[in-house]
Order: C-alpha cells, then sequence, then structure tokens
C-alpha cells in the first residue's frame, strides 16, 4: 500500500520496531486510500444466510462505499452492485423479497441472475441489446451463515488468503449456526485504532477488570499466519463466573482476518465483529451472534443475556479506550513508540500489513 503523509511501515524485527506516525489514524487521505485498496482487495463480510431463506429474498449493504445488492436465486446466493446499468438508478433498498429485480429509478427489470429482462421505451435506441446488459456482479463467498464479498476480482479465493482457517474452525460446526442477533457500537476513533485494540491482551488488567477475572491472562496466546490472528486466553477456574466449556467442547478461539473481521468462538456461539469505518476519527463496530443449532427464542435465553451484558460491558470499556486513544493520536507529544515484544506481535503484523508497499 503507498505511503501517505510520512507514513511508513514498521520494521520486519518486532524488538526493534516502532509503531506508525500519528497520521496512520487521522489523515483523511489515509482512510480514502484504504478504502479504495485495502477494503475493496479483501473479503468483507456483508450479511448472513439468515436474511435469505428463500429464492427471491434480498438484502442491500455497503462496503468500501460501494452499494451492494445479495440474492437469493433458487439457494445460489449471488451479489451484484446495487446500480443499475442504465442510469445509475438504485435496484434495491433495505431488504425483502421480489421474484426480479426492479430498477427504482425507470423501471428496467432484471433477472435475479443479473440478466436484463425489460427497459421500457428503449424503442429507437441505436445498437441497444438486452441481452448483452448484465448488472455488475460481485464476487460471494459463504461459510457456515456468514455471507462475504469481494469488491475487486483479482483478489484471492478465501481459502488461499486464510489457508487451514476452515479446517480449525471445523470443531465449531460454523454450519449449524444460526443468527440470533446484530448490535451496532459507534466507536469515537478511527477504524485501525479498534482493531489495534483487538489484536493484543496487554490492556487487558488495565481496562476491563471484569474479563481479567474471567481469563488467564499469564497464559494469553497470539498465534500469527499471513492474514491472521489467532487469539486464546484460558479460563481462570478459581475467580471465573460467567465463561465455561462444557466436556467434549472446543477451546474458545479468537480470530482476526485481515483487515477488520473479528471471529469470536465460546460457548457454541460465534460472535462476529465489523469494524466499519465512518471518518477517520469514527468508525461502527458491528456485532453479530449465531448459536449452535439455535432455537426461535435463544435470544432470551438467560446464559445468553448473561453474555450480552458482559460482552457490552467489555465493548463499551473499548470504546472509551479507543476514544482516548483518538484525541492523544491528535497531541504533539506522540511521535512513535516501541511494541511490546511479548503481547503486541499481533498488532505489529497489522501495521506491516497495512502498510506493505
Amino acid at each position: 500500500m503507498a505511503t501517505v503523509a510520512g507514513v511508513h511501515a514498521p520494521g520486519e524485527d518486532l524488538a526493534r520496531a516502532r509503531t506508525p506516525a500519528a497520521a496512520f489514524y487521522t489523515d483523511p487521505a489515509r482512510l480514502a486510500l484504504e478504502c479504495a485498496t485495502v477494503m475493496r482487495r479483501s473479503w468483507q463480510y456483508v450479511g448472513h444466510l439468515g436474511q435469505l431463506p428463500k429464492h427471491g429474498d434480498f438484502f442491500t449493504a455497503r462496503c468500501a462505499g460501494e452499494p451492494l445488492l445479495f440474492v437469493n436465486d433458487g439457494g445460489a446466493v449471488r451479489g451484484f452492485f446495487n446500480v443499475c446499468r442504465h442510469r445509475a438508478g438504485p435496484l434495491a433498498e433495505g431488504c425483502g423479497h421480489a421474484p426480479r429485480i426492479v430498477c427504482r429509478y425507470h423501471g428496467w427489470t432484471y433477472s435475479l441472475a443479473g440478466q436484463l429482462l425489460r427497459a421500457p421505451e428503449m424503442e429507437g435506441a441505436v445498437d441497444f441489446d438486452p441481452a448483452a446488459i448484465h448488472l455488475e456482479p460481485v464476487r460471494v463467498q459463504v461459510i457456515g451463515p456468514m455471507v462475504f464479498a469481494a469488491l475487486d476480482a483479482t483478489t484471492p479465493a478465501f481459502e488461499a488468503l486464510h489457508p487451514g482457517l476452515l479446517a480449525e474452525c471445523a470443531p465449531f460446526h460454523l454450519e449449524r449456526m444460526r443468527y440470533v442477533m446484530t448490535r451496532d457500537y459507534p466507536v469515537e476513533a478511527n477504524w485501525k485504532v479498534y482493531v489495534d485494540n483487538y489484536l493484543e491482551g496487554y490492556h487487558v488488567p488495565m481496562v476491563h477488570p471484569g474479563l481479567n477475572r474471567e481469563i488467564d491472562y499469564k497464559a494469553y496466546v497470539t498465534e500469527l499466519a499471513p492474514n491472521r490472528v489467532f487469539q486464546h486466553a484460558p479460563i481462570k477456574p478459581e475467580t471465573a463466573s460467567l465463561y465455561s466449556q462444557g466436556p467434549g467442547e472446543p477451546n474458545a478461539s479468537y480470530y482476526w482476518l485481515f483487515p477488520n473481521l473479528m471471529l469470536n468462538l465460546y460457548e457454541r456461539q460465534l460472535q462476529l465483529n465489523v469494524v466499519v469505518p465512518d471518518g477517520p476519527d469514527r468508525c461502527v463496530v458491528r456485532f453479530e451472534w449465531f448459536a449452535l443449532d439455535a432455537p426461535g427464542g435463544f435470544a432470551q435465553d438467560a446464559k445468553f443475556q448473561e453474555l450480552l451484558a458482559f460482552t457490552e460491558e467489555v465493548q463499551e470499556e473499548d470504546a472509551a479506550i479507543c476514544r482516548a486513544l483518538q484525541r492523544n493520536f491528535r497531541s504533539s507529544a506522540y511521535v512513535q513508540g516501541p511494541y511490546s515484544p511479548v503481547r503486541e506481535s499481533g498488532v505489529h503484523h497489522f501495521h506491516r500489513l497495512m502498510l506493505a508497499s
């Protein structure tokens, strides 16, 4: 990724490396470049299969500033730019059900596969061939209940970017996970500040006293892969009151996938966090919960409500420290700092990926 505003990649040697300059978190030009490159060239989470249960169901989304449309076409999930090929009219809004895709501007009509079927009052248009007109497609990858999209045709396949991830997640049975609920949390910080914070447990004793009672901080593990970071901390049985592990259940696992997605697998659940930029000093963190074979009333389950309340407590603590960090990145006192070789290998990995030339 090209250098903007004098921000350079940290050195490869973690023990000697220095963190990026403050402009990494404050420069609007950098954010624009990130959306045009990093976000477009990665697999982005856009929604879930619970939004597309039947043929003709659809939902819309925005990714890297682009309007997108996803449909269930006979069981196949298809993605398109939500832009009519006539004069850029919107094809759909929100979510719903429709047997055809009809532009909301002039009524051009497309099949669920994106082929133009009808274009009213186009008689006399020279070289106009409806058979040659198709909605601009978006590549789609479905993993368990999750729907991902890649806007750039050159983006490698999901498995090529994250080799071995699906095999690692197999014990959690993602294919049996069912949607439970969504929460959006505005955070007054650059999206990379939030990602940095997720990628290290270094701050847990100071920022998350409740979480620190649940996990064994001294046994906190961080493992790096080409485009992801795995984190795990075992439960502290003498003080934990919320987290538990049933017989035969896999260990809790926490994955960050480059650039802005977190998969938190524990308590027979998948908690997904996607960090959406909303300006240089703001982002929105979308939390979506899925649970193994979740019944319809799972969201009212007492244990789930207890875990939800605890998650919101931790999120409020993270939002507060990220807000303070964002303010301080605009201070003349901050230049660059060292990384903790023991605790910040994941942050260093993220920074190098973001600033690779």
